[in-house]
């Protein structure tokens, strides 16, 4: 069996520089890339890896990519979407946990928006709530009123901020949950590339975490930690390079390369 390799998007393997020939995945305010050689790397890695998307996008965001990496000859086998809200299989994805009434707790936040900055809905979101303001310092004072709010209605919340954005979604969907899910038992021995803090909850328990030195702090030294792959660039060039060296990386028991673990990519 192949061994899953699990990738965030944004600022793993989608940044902003556009390269020739790159996939262009479009955004509401920006597009975001993906260059044509970490598709190639990909593609090299298929013999030995089956390729799992964890993001905090939107169905509607990742198909781009989904659909960008078929054209390279990559196959994604299956999606974690709205940070874990949302698995399955590229368009045949499913609530992690069923039975929540978004659009019930959408009217009640509304109700008590009066008392907080001014937002707006993503639409394009299925089983959770996305929030969007016009800057990161306004989404930091909407977090901080919405939790008031939200928790009130619905104890079982979690929120939290991303950029413009805030989430609201269950307390038990984050990315290692619907991994797991997902997955089952590969998940604990699987590669991961993740550069969040939203990508700290899986990227401490995959057998194999690789990032960036930029990357959140805390994402850098769990990594370290554990003695994945640390690339010392960032963008297109630091992701295509983690993924070169991914073979190095052997699966639990299997041994590994002597340059594999503990060491920094040398780009």
């Amino acid at each position: 069996m192949r061994r899953a390799l699990i990738l965030d998007l944004d600022y793993t393997l989608l940044h902003l520089e556009a390269l020739p020939g790159a996939v262009e995945v479009p955004g509401r305010t920006r597009s975001a890339y993906l260059s044509a050689a970490t598709a190639e790397a990909l593609a090299d890695l298929s013999d030995g890896h089956e390729v799992f998307l964890a993001t905090a996008r939107s169905w509607h965001g990742t198909e781009p990519v989904v659909a960008g990496l078929a054209r390279h000859d990559v196959q994604v086998s299956g999606v974690v979407l709205e940070d874990g809200a949302l698995l399955g299989l590229p368009g045949e994805h499913r609530p992690l946990e069923p039975g929540r009434s978004w659009d019930l707790l959408r009217a009640k936040l509304e109700a008590a928006a009066e008392e907080l900055p001014p937002f707006s809905w993503q639409e394009d979101f299925e089983a959770c709530l996305v929030a969007r303001s016009m800057t990161p310092t306004e989404a930091e004072v909407l977090l901080t009123g919405l939790r008031s709010v939200a928790r009130e209605l619905d104890p079982t919340l979690r929120l939290f901020r991303d950029g413009r954005k805030v989430y609201v979604t269950g307390a038990k969907s984050d990315k290692w949950t619907a991994l797991v899910a997902l997955l089952g038992d590969r998940a604990a021995v699987a590669v991961g590339v993740g550069d969040g803090e939203n990508d700290a909850c899986w990227l401490s328990r995959v057998a194999s975490p690789c990032t960036f030195a930029g990357a959140a702090p805390e994402v850098v030294a769990l990594v370290g930690k554990a003695g994945g792959l640390v690339a010392r660039d960032w963008g297109h060039g630091g992701i295509g390079d983690l993924l070169r060296r991914i073979p190095s990386l052997a699966a639990p028991g299997g041994g590994v390369a002597a340059e594999g673990r503990g060491r920094e990519a040398n780009l």
